[in-house]
């Protein structure tokens, strides 16, 4: 008997879906068979290469992320076991500590722990809220339809991210044409005002000092000052690789005015989408508040989230609890008070998430169109600044010869 090997397959659903993955199997026809019958049509079926061969030593991507939930959605539709569609799914990764990464998830889940803790113990990569999903799924019993609605709300999420990214790359540009410039303007313009006016400066302002002052030891320390640069460079990489500080300094952006009411609306989002699913899933009202709450980043709104579930159970209304410990608007709050007079409370949750994942959006924009403005305003003001102290000090300078 033939040693199974490893194929790579690409194949189509019967909801016109493409699946992409890798099964062990003696030859292809074995390959083609098994996927036959779990309903899928093959379009192209090939050897895998080693793992060391074609693997790069990463975790996956955001968008390999997605591409994964999708699959397991793909297959556990299909009728594939829960382990046999991790174990496909990881077989075909070519990012070897992705891999590895679901190898492990998937020993777990043999051990017998949950999707959820398994995944949120050994996939580390994911958002917060695909564990919570993942558990929902497990409550409900409806583990596809829960990856895939995961599946959804990453892909929009990663659009975000990317129309963000691309939003701030023309005014990131300007920013850094900017700093460049007052770079070299410091650096090489100021030290020869400098050597113009001379050494006996009573006579020039103060602001005019300053920036003479500031050119001049620049230029004569040009390796300091790189150092410094890179030390504040490696500051924000500090800073921005820190949970404690990270944490905190995602707090503080949420008294920002502009940062602010955009980490507000997501959090507000993504915490409404899940609750929905969970309530329109049937899983109890306690229950589904605290997988939505483990969604939520640490902040002021997870804050008012962990006294949610204690209020429920002393008696008091949904709404009267969020009305007393979030910042959730009057709209938000009559619009579940009638969800729970009516039993409609997984529906009213949807539409508070589509609502925010609007304003979500708006936001985005507002606060990315007012970047570019800010980036010329703050630079212009340097420059503006320099330019006058240099012809305050020449004037001075001129009054003094006349």
């Amino acid at each position: 008997m033939s040693e199974p090997r490893a194929f790579q397959y690409e194949a189509i659903g019967r909801d016109g879906q493409v699946s992409k993955g890798v099964l062990n199997g003696s030859d292809e026809t074995a390959i083609m068979r098994k996927l036959a019958g779990d309903g899928l049509t093959v379009v192209k079926i090939a050897p895998a290469a080693a793992a060391g061969e074609d693997g790069k030593e990463r975790a996956l991507r955001p968008a390999e992320r997605v591409l994964v939930l999708r699959q397991l959605a793909l297959m556990l539709e299909a009728g594939v076991s829960l382990l046999e569609s991790l174990e496909t799914v990881a077989q075909g990764m070519q990012a070897r500590k992705g891999r590895r990464q679901f190898q492990a998830a998937t020993a777990a889940l043999r051990r017998g722990d949950s999707l959820g803790s398994a995944l949120e113990t050994h996939v580390p990569d994911f958002p917060d809220y695909v564990y919570a999903m993942a558990r929902v799924g497990e409550a409900s019993g409806r583990i596809a339809e829960v990856l895939k609605e995961a599946a959804e709300q990453m892909a929009y999420e990663d659009r975000l991210r990317r129309d963000f990214s691309n939003a701030m790359t023309y005014p990131a540009f300007l920013l850094f044409a900017g700093v460049s410039a007052v770079g070299f303007i410091f650096t090489q313009v100021v030290p020869r005002f400098g050597e113009m006016i001379g050494e006996d400066r009573s006579n020039v302002p103060m602001m005019s000092r300053w920036v003479l002052s500031a050119g001049e030891f620049a230029n004569a320390n040009l390796p300091i000052v790189g150092i410094v640069i890179a030390a504040v460079f490696a500051l924000i990489a500090v800073i921005v690789t820190n949970p404690a500080i990270r944490a905190r300094a995602y707090t503080l952006a949420h008294g920002m005015p502009v940062i602010g009411p955009v980490i507000q609306a997501r959090e507000i989002a993504s915490w409404a989408r899940l609750t929905a699913f969970a309530l329109t899933n049937g899983v109890p009202i306690l229950s589904a508040t605290a997988l939505a709450r483990a969604a939520v980043p640490i902040g002021p709104f997870r804050q008012g989230l962990n006294i949610l579930e204690g209020d429920l159970r002393a008696g008091l209304t949904l709404d009267a609890s969020l009305g007393a410990h979030t910042k959730l608007e009057a709209m938000d709050l009559s619009m579940l008070r009638a969800g729970q007079k009516s039993g409609a409370i997984g529906t009213m949750f949807g539409f508070m998430a589509d609502n925010y994942e609007g304003r979500l959006r708006d936001r985005m924009k507002r606060m990315t169109s007012l970047l570019e403005p800010l980036a010329i305003a703050f630079i212009s003001l340097i420059v503006g600044f320099v330019a006058l102290s240099l012809v305050l000090a020449l004037s001075s300078v001129y009054e003094g010869v006349v």
